[in-house]
């Protein structure tokens, strides 16, 4: 089921109204209203996702009823991850490396291609689930007896799709004790859902016309539109994930549960580094707690600790999707981040943090936005063919002269949505919301928006298809 979507707009009144008199049933409420919310997308995958959620249940049980040192504990734990790590493989990743096989051509034999339907949130819902076992077996936390009350944390509905990625213990914190939902509170998550809802249907799926012009047949780009294109994805992408997770934070405060934010203004920066401490939040600390620190995180020596940068890295560009285009992404942001890690050990930037000063920093700035930019490629196009063409375009190499169409058209609508983003960042949404006549010019903002800009026809998130 889409946010943005009619089924959606009748079904959570219903179920947040139902909530409020459900007394001693509200998680079995919630249960029911997430098995449904995912069921109307396919109901075949609710029996996978219901599986993962037995196996995980069981596995972190077994764990915590078991000595500290017993070898069985690691059993238990091998079990949920290759569970987990198994659907996530043979749904994701079979015909790629099927594929990567037939290329390969060690033997005559070749594998046909499997028509494999993606589940809806996988990559998430295995995601937040392993992390809940591993935290079981580290000792972080106990495992939980009620299996009704782990089944809520899996598949809660706002997050179930499209993350965030939620902490076991931040979910059964607030589910133990439920944050109170007073009239500010709904203003605030009222109005925090439909600025989601205003970032999808207006910024992100009005932005999602001119980069897919491009995108769809790069061959008949310019060098200029494939450019505009490139930025004018990074901000559908944010607006769309950020407006998703807008929603899904909005929705779940409303039940009383308090989610961490996933994104920070993650265009408003001065580093890859600092572009990653507030992009995808919740997925860089995924990443970073479960595989860089346990691989020893910057403890060693450097050559160590810049084998993890590309270790984490490349297996969050593996994560995005399968193919080799997502592989040189994992591994475009690991060199980024190594090169920038050897770079702020030099003399040279010490000097122009000390006297750089406004220079130094807008060149910091765009310095980075171009690096992020030359990596959208390798995220948005379906095969390292189109990443090529699109690569040719950006850098001239090719010797095709082909007309700009998109400069006049979509160049001011880009530097409109970065003055739209450097204001948001000012004036933040408490700010925006300090009193009721803030309040409702927000809300009469929004609706105009809505009613004026809002693409009618449902567009499905990005991140649905990871």
């Amino acid at each position: 089921m889409l946010f943005n979507s009619i089924h959606f707009l009748f079904f959570f009144p219903i179920v947040w109204i139902t909530y409020q008199y459900a007394g001693k049933h509200k998680s079995l409420l919630l249960i029911f209203a997430s098995f449904y919310f995912y069921m109307a997308w396919n109901y075949y995958f609710l029996g996978l996702l219901l599986f993962s959620i037995l196996i995980d249940y069981y596995a972190a049980l077994s764990i915590s009823k078991l000595e500290i040192n017993d070898p069985k504990r690691k059993l238990f734990l091998t079990l949920s991850l290759l569970v987990n790590l198994g659907f996530l493989c043979y749904f994701k990743y079979t015909n790629f490396f099927l594929g990567m096989w037939n290329d390969i051509g060690i033997t005559d034999w070749k594998f046909p291609v499997y028509e494999i339907i993606l589940p809806v949130g996988i990559s998430f819902y295995t995601f937040q689930s392993m992390s809940y076992t591993i935290d079981v077996y580290r000792g972080v936390l106990p495992a939980r007896k009620s299996f009704l009350e782990f089944s809520l944390y899996v598949s809660f509905f706002p997050q179930l799709v499209a993350g965030p990625i939620v902490r076991a213990t931040t979910f059964f914190r607030d589910l133990e004790n439920r944050l109170p939902v007073d009239f500010y509170v709904m203003r605030q998550s009222f109005a925090q859902i439909i600025l989601g809802f205003t970032k999808k249907v207006v910024f992100a799926d009005n932005l999602a016309v001119c980069v897919d012009v491009v995108f769809l047949n790069p061959s008949n780009a310019s060098g200029v539109d494939v450019w505009i294109a490139v930025f004018a994805f990074m901000w559908q992408i944010y607006f769309d994930f950020s407006g998703y997770t807008d929603i899904a934070i909005g929705v779940a405060r409303l039940f009383g549960f308090q989610f961490d934010a996933n994104f920070n203004f993650p265009f408003n920066v001065t580093s890859i580094s600092e572009h990653w401490s507030r992009w995808h939040i919740s997925f860089t600390t995924w990443i970073r707690d479960y595989i860089f620190i346990p691989l020893g995180g910057s403890r060693g020596s450097e050559w160590l600790v810049c084998r993890n940068i590309f270790i984490t890295f490349l297996f969050g560009g593996i994560w995005h999707g399968a193919g080799v285009h997502f592989v040189v992404w994992g591994i475009w942001h690991s060199a980024m981040l190594i090169i920038e890690r050897q770079y702020a050990k030099t003399k040279l930037r010490e000097i122009l943090n000390t006297k750089g000063g406004l220079l130094y920093l807008s060149f910091s700035r765009v310095f980075t936005l171009i690096c992020i930019a030359i990596s959208v490629p390798l995220f948005r196009s379906n095969s390292m063919t189109e990443v090529v063409i699109m690569f040719e375009k950006m850098f001239y190499v090719t010797t095709t002269s082909v007309k700009p169409i998109l400069f006049l058209n979509y160049s001011k609508l880009i530097l409109l949505l970065f003055v739209t983003a450097q204001i948001f960042e000012k004036y933040k949404l408490k700010k925006m919301l300090g009193g009721y006549k803030s309040f409702t010019i927000f809300l009469l903002v929004n609706f105009i928006l809505l009613l004026c800009f809002g693409v009618k026809d449902p567009k499905s998130f990005i991140y649905f298809a990871f």
